[in-house]
């Protein structure tokens, strides 16, 4: 089979495609005729030598395709049918592979999809749209009443996770954008839009407008100045859940400032604990598949390109020139 593979830590270009033997699930598992894998901010990281993973490596935490093998005790997934499947549970050891022809997934990682479903469409919410919806239904556990302001609303995670939001029916969705450029056409999804320099004020007169005293929960994929900035702008008994950190900046946060404020500080890092809450993971993927699939999502199609170019979308995305969700077509 045809791969990217990562033969040591290195830049974008030092991604190469090569041939590799076809994997082949265990116990548990299922192998997968990919079509579509995703490319994430990420995956720059693990290709950078970020994190720890072993060498060679083949990245891609999430895809799509076809169901190719169903491992020993695995039911469920029959041969051809289509499957959206997360690659990044870390936890039982090595993963991702999602940039190859052919991958594997656990089957608590994975979901039937619907036959008529746009598997690049598809492919473009995984990761991001499960993340978003554990921050916001099993963390965050926003109603009705809430404000929600979501950092980095520009990019993949934070426009799905706004969707998402939108979809849960809270009072208000705020989204911070880093340039005017960055805004969506017409609004989109958001109440509000916030350029980060404007930050402060902006959120004081939206929430003093509700009648209240700040937001009540923020989503937090960016970091540095931006986090502490918006965790001073949390209402009592707000919630920041923190979902990552692009700006590669992890600045301290006061426990003191928790308490004394009534504050709630909660992580995610879906990679870490998803094989520990695989009930929780394959609930939130269905839910997410399902909103997109019958519309009330309404996901916008990703950049498309081949397998080939994976190192130029990966260039893209560090000089922050991507498209909110790029896919590759691996057939």
């Amino acid at each position: 089979m045809r791969a990217v593979v990562v033969e040591k830590p290195g830049p974008a270009d030092s991604l190469s495609v090569t041939e590799k033997p076809a994997p082949a699930p265990g116990p548990g598992e299922i192998s997968v005729d990919v079509a579509y894998a995703g490319v994430g901010f990420v995956d720059t990281l693990f290709r950078a030598g970020a994190f720890e993973l072993p060498l060679p490596f083949v990245p891609g935490i999430e895809a799509t395709g076809h169901v190719r093998e169903a491992g020993p005790g695995v039911t469920g997934f029959e041969p051809g049918a289509p499957v959206g499947v997360l690659l990044n549970d870390f936890g039982r050891g090595p993963r991702a592979g999602g940039y190859a022809e052919v991958a594997v997934a656990h089957a608590s990682m994975a979901t039937v999809l619907p036959a008529d479903a746009d598997l690049a469409r598809m492919c473009a919410l995984l990761i991001n749209g499960v993340t978003g919806w554990l921050a916001l239904h099993d963390l965050a556990r926003v109603t009705d009443r809430d404000t929600v302001l979501v950092l980095g609303a520009g990019g993949g995670l934070g426009s799905i996770t706004g969707r998402l939001a939108a979809a849960h029916g809270v009072r208000r969705v705020v989204g911070v954008f880093g340039s005017e450029a960055r805004k969506p056409a017409g609004g989109g999804e958001w109440t509000d839009m916030v350029l980060a320099a404007d930050l402060a004020s902006v959120v004081a007169e939206i929430t003093g407008a509700d009648g209240g005293g700040g937001v009540d929960v923020v989503i937090d994929p960016v970091g540095g100045d931006l986090r502490t900035r918006a965790f001073d702008l949390l209402a009592p008994f707000g919630r920041q859940v923190v979902v990552g950190n692009a700006s590669g900046q992890d600045p301290a946060l006061s426990g003191d400032a928790v308490w004394l404020h009534s504050r709630q500080l909660l992580g995610l890092s879906l990679g870490g604990v998803a094989h520990a809450v695989p009930e929780q993971v394959g609930a939130a993927l269905s839910a997410v598949v399902d909103l997109v699939h019958r519309g009330v999502v309404r996901e916008p199609a990703p950049a498309v390109l081949p397998l080939d170019r994976a190192a130029e979308v990966h260039a893209a995305l560090e000089n922050r020139t991507a498209p909110a969700k790029t896919v590759l077509a691996v057939r």
